[in-house]
Parts: C-alpha cells; sequence; structure tokens
C-alpha cells in the first residue's frame, strides 16, 4: 500500500477509535488498532509507536497543516476534548480549498518522480484534507497523465493566478531559435499535451487565439491593460482541439477515418485523442471515430500516413485532404533548383 493512502487511513482510524468513547485508548491501544485495520485490509505490517505519535501530532496542528483536533492525553489515555469533534467535520475555508486544490492538482504530476524528495509527504496531507473538503473540476486547466517533468513548471502557478484574475500579462519568450520576443496577452487557459504546458490567450496585437508554450516563457509581467473576457471559448472547446494549434472554428464534428489494421492496433494501445472509439479491427483495418474540432495539427496527422489512413465523413475535409494530397502530388512534377 501506498505511503500516502497509509497515512491517510491511519488518521480515520485514529479519529474513529478516539470517536469511541465506550472504552479508553491508550497509545498501544491505538497502535494495536491501527495495525489490526491496515493489516487485514491491506496487508500492511505492524505501525510503529513513531508513526502513530506524528500521526497525532499532526492531527493537532492548526489547518492547513493540521486540523486542529482537539487530542489531550490524560494519565496515559487519549481522547478528544470535544466529543462531538471528528475529522470529517473538518472544514477549511473556500480560499484554502481553493488554494489546496490547485497545488494537489499540479504535485500529482510529479508523485511517480523519487529524486524529488518529500513530494510524496506534500502530496498525502493536502490529499487528505481535499477528501474531507471536495471540489467540482476547476473550468480553467486541464491534466493529462504525464510521464515526462514538465518544462516551465516554474511558471504555471503565475500563470494560473493570471487566468483566474482575469489579468492581461506580457510574456517574454525565448524561441527556439534562441531569439527573445515579448507579447501581451489576455490568458484563458492551461493545457498540458504530450507532457507540455501550453498557454491558450488573446493576443492584445492581433486580436486572435495563441496558443504559447509555457518552455519559452522567461519572463513574466502584469500590464495595465482591460482584460478581454472569454465570450468564445468554452472549456469543451479546448479538450476538442486536435494537437496544440487553435481553430477559428469552434464547431465539434465526428470525423470517421479508415485506417488499416497495424495503425488501428497502435491507436487500441495509444488513443489519438480523448474522443476516439475503434470498431472492431479486422483484416481489411478499422473506422476511427473522433468527436473534434479539426486543426492543422490533425490535417498532418491524417496526411502523415498516406495510404494507411483516409477520411471517410464528413465530405468537407475529405475533399480538404484529397486537395492537399493533389498539390503534394503536383508539387513532384514541378522542376525546381536547390
Amino acid at each position: 500500500m501506498p505511503a500516502s493512502k497509509s497515512k491517510n487511513y491511519r488518521f480515520r482510524i485514529i479519529d474513529t477509535c478516539l470517536r469511541n468513547t465506550s472504552r479508553e485508548w491508550t497509545l498501544e491501544d491505538l497502535i494495536e488498532a491501527v495495525s489490526q485495520q491496515l493489516a487485514s485490509e491491506f496487508n500492511v505490517e505492524k505501525v510503529s509507536k513513531r508513526s502513530i505519535q506524528y500521526d497525532i501530532a499532526l492531527m493537532r496542528e492548526q489547518p492547513p497543516v493540521g486540523y486542529n483536533a482537539p487530542i489531550v492525553c490524560i494519565d496515559g489515555k487519549y481522547k478528544y476534548s470535544d466529543e462531538n469533534f471528528s475529522l470529517q467535520h473538518c472544514q477549511l475555508s473556500q480560499p484554502d480549498v481553493e488554494n489546496l486544490t490547485e497545488v494537489v492538482n499540479t504535485l500529482k504530476q510529479f508523485k511517480d518522480y523519487t529524486h524529488l524528495g518529500d513530494i510524496l509527504k506534500i502530496i498525502e496531507k493536502i490529499e487528505t484534507i481535499i477528501a474531507l473538503n471536495p471540489l467540482p473540476d476547476n473550468p480553467f486547466v486541464q491534466f493529462e497523465t504525464s510521464e515526462t517533468l514538465q518544462k516551465g513548471i516554474a511558471w504555471l502557478r503565475q500563470i494560473f493566478d493570471a487566468t483566474v484574475q482575469k489579468r492581461v500579462v506580457e510574456l517574454t519568450l525565448k524561441q527556439y531559435d534562441e531569439s527573445i520576443t515579448q507579447q501581451v496577452v489576455h490568458p484563458y487557459f492551461l493545457r498540458e499535451f504530450c507532457g507540455e504546458w501550453y498557454l491558450y490567450a488573446l493576443s492584445e496585437r492581433s486580436h486572435t487565439l495563441v496558443a504559447v508554450p509555457v518552455q519559452q516563457i522567461v519572463a513574466l509581467s502584469p500590464q495595465i491593460v482591460t482584460f478581454i473576457e472569454n465570450t468564445t471559448y468554452t472549456p469543451a472547446y479546448f479538450r476538442a482541439l486536435f494537437g496544440i494549434e487553435p481553430s477559428e472554428s469552434t464547431k465539434i464534428v465526428e470525423v470517421k477515418l479508415k485506417i488499416d489494421a497495424h495503425l488501428a492496433a497502435r491507436c487500441a494501445e495509444e488513443p489519438v485523442h480523448e474522443s476516439q472509439t475503434l470498431s472492431p479491427v479486422n483484416e481489411n483495418g478499422a473506422v476511427l471515430t473522433l468527436n473534434i474540432i479539426p486543426t492543422e495539427d490533425f490535417m498532418q496527422f491524417v496526411l502523415q500516413y498516406g495510404v494507411r489512413i483516409k477520411v471517410e465523413s464528413p465530405e468537407k475535409l475529405r475533399k480538404t485532404i484529397i486537395q492537399e494530397l493533389k498539390t503534394a502530388y503536383d508539387a513532384y512534377f514541378q522542376l525546381s533548383l536547390f
């Protein structure tokens, strides 16, 4: 059993014990109760005396570190001085819960990285607090499971704050060719894609939606500019985008692709989009159905596979792909000097 869940369960077991006032609880009694329940449910070895003492000390701490649990010890017997107290009744203030939710959603991306030291201890504590104070999914950010350490993570909090608080910011960006540029934007949405973070924002210069790679940001500064509200792009729009680049269209369309058996097997193992459904695979391949907003990235996805993939519908998209292929075909017959 992971250490984070083990500690969460210990807190709850101790809480259950201390709320049972029909008996007295010594430290050894608490150790035995916690050990028995963890052993029966999770095959965990006996919990140490030090662990239970540490748990009690944490429970006594003020929020958000602890729960301000009124645990007292009289003549070696532990109990709640307030018999009505329970961890399940603990409630943090709304700002505290919102801040902790933001933090834990970010930290969860890195919990498998042992070289990050005590990050698991941080996550386990915050997850316990969040479990007692659930919140709906945040509409400003979308996470995907990542196995690579995200670049630009240092800027995420400032960007997130600017997005939620609707503040215009100037971003200083270091391009891939090492050149430095500035861009003033109205931040709308943070999205993770293929292990990298992207800020979707309205450009102050062009008044178009742009996708800014967070890993390119080297400086950020607030601007005294009236924020332009996002009345066009919903979270559903960003989820439906195929790839990174934004699309002028906000219409989600059903796309059917005929793909060969080899590509179908790959798509079954590594979905190309969260909306995909795949028909049963046979010797002729399969039909891949996507509910997406087609983008330039989608066009490149289709074209890179040549005859292994064919757009079945919608007709307008199919004709666009045909025209792209014809243009590429004609280009091979044009004389050129290199």
